[in-house]
């Protein structure tokens, strides 16, 4: 759309206030209401933040022990510059409209430590190489039949989850069951926003639901993965209820956020598959393979960017252990689906609830790169359960200094990330392994502290 055609937007759909949508590096929602006449005036370039903003940790402490070469020293201003084609009215109040945007510099410079900004970066270079991105991703979350408020007040014990059983299980239909009108809200909400969805269903922990989001370029993906989590929150806090996508909120199974991809030409034709090559893979996808599983320590540490994000780490816990790929084997790390050429794709199951979609994509694609433009040797096949294993088999980082440890050490992702962003990145979870230890988390704890609820129930 067309700058001069927004006024013209505005009056059609009724729009007087516009909520504007970024994310911090920890994938929090960040942004402003603000009056149409003030949106408009303020475009191409978007309006004022402070700093801050994306240099705070989920608590919101600012990042003073460690600084990026693009942020100012006295905590200065930076923008928000809105993504008109990401422009929505809001379907349930009339008068609001949402636009998500993108952090640059008081300037208008591309400021690398915007994660969404990163993944357009990737995207870009991915577009060098003569290849497009498809990706999906599996939302996983608890849900409470309390309000935000009465899990605060019991101090987020014993709380009440939605379901027909107290026992885990899964696709329960009697289970679903109980959180239908809750699903039957968020799916309307979706809809008017125009966010595609293919399924949701009863998932493995009591009161555990996944939602599944319409595959699409991973721009679009990221932006309505962002908007369906603020959804799930709206709703719940609208129906008195309680959603967290905390990635371990008890002792059952963790959420996790699982991530699809595949690739095809500038011109839509898919490239992973080869029915004349074993498993169907093709010379690409193995190259590109290789370069995800090389990288796989150094994901980690994206894909599980909090304390809370380790205890889902535990074997037979189907979450992946090992740096391992398979053909359609869930105990790996990578599990591959190449049943035809449309269908042929790479499921990354690391991934946890509490991750930032835009900076999981946007390694992923760095670690692809790297398979591409380099001889990585792809590790042989895991054909059999990956847990359990013995020191043959090579283990994922399963706490969060050891993932950062697995990123330094890594080059790959910082040739493309760029070594300022790999270091911030390294260092702001540096600084929630200090808050943990030095703010009331107890490292000896074998469950959910206190700490960890306090800080990523409510915000992750």
């Amino acid at each position: 759309m067309a700058l001069e055609d927004l006024p013209d937007w505005f009056d059609r759909h009724h729009v007087d206030i516009i909520r504007t949508h970024a994310t911090t590096l920890d994938g929090q929602g960040a942004g402003k209401y603000i009056h149409r006449n003030k949106f408009y005036q303020s475009l191409p370039k978007g309006h004022a933040i402070a700093d801050s903003a994306i240099a705070i940790d989920i608590a919101g402490s600012p990042h003073i022990t460690h600084w990026h070469d693009q942020r100012v020293e006295n905590f200065g201003d930076i923008l928000m510059k809105p993504d008109i084609d990401t422009l929505i009215s809001d379907g349930s109040n009339p008068a609001l409209g949402h636009c998500i945007a993108d952090f640059t510099t008081a300037t208008g410079e591309e400021l690398r430590l915007c994660p969404r900004t990163q993944l357009k970066r990737m995207i870009r270079l991915l577009s060098e190489r003569g290849y497009c991105m498809k990706a999906a991703f599996e939302l996983e979350f608890y849900l409470f039949d309390e309000s935000f408020e009465d899990v605060k007040r019991k101090q987020y014990q014993q709380l009440r989850t939605i379901g027909a059983s107290d026992k885990p299980n899964m696709y329960l239909l009697r289970n679903a069951y109980h959180a239908a009108p809750f699903m039957t809200e968020v799916i309307k909400r979706l809809e008017w926003k125009g966010i595609g969805w293919e399924a949701w269903n009863d998932e493995a922990g009591v009161g555990q639901i996944e939602l599944n989001i319409d595959a699409g370029d991973p721009l679009t993906l990221c932006d309505n993965v962002v908007r369906a989590k603020q959804v799930l929150y709206e709703v719940a806090l609208d129906m008195d209820m309680a959603v967290t996508f905390m990635a371990a909120p008890s002792s059952f199974f963790g959420s996790g956020m699982h991530a699809h991809h595949s690739l095809t030409t500038h011109e839509g034709t898919p490239v992973f598959y080869d029915s004349e090559q074993p498993g169907n893979r093709s010379d690409l996808m193995n190259r590109w393979l290789a370069g995800q599983v090389v990288n796989l320590p150094a994901y980690v540490s994206f894909l599980s960017p909090t304390i809370n994000s380790y205890r889902r780490f535990r074997d037979y816990s189907a979450v992946p252990l090992t740096t391992t790929w398979s053909m359609d084997n869930r105990s790996t790390a990578l599990r591959l689906i190449t049943s035809s050429q449309s269908a042929a794709r790479i499921e990354n199951r690391i991934g946890a609830a509490d991750l930032n979609p835009y900076l999981a994509l946007a390694t992923t694609i760095a670690g692809g790169i790297a398979g591409l433009d380099n001889d990585l040797d792809l590790p042989a096949e895991t054909t059999k359960l990956a847990w359990g294993t013995g020191a043959d088999i090579e283990k994922l980082p399963t706490t969060i200094t050891t993932a950062i440890e697995a990123l330094e050490k890594n080059r790959h992702l910082s040739a493309y990330l760029g070594d300022d962003f790999t270091q911030y990145w390294a260092n702001t979870r540096r600084a929630e392994w200090l808050a943990f230890h030095t703010e009331g988390g107890d490292p000896e704890s074998k469950s959910v502290t206190a700490w960890e609820f306090e800080r990523y129930f409510c915000l992750v």
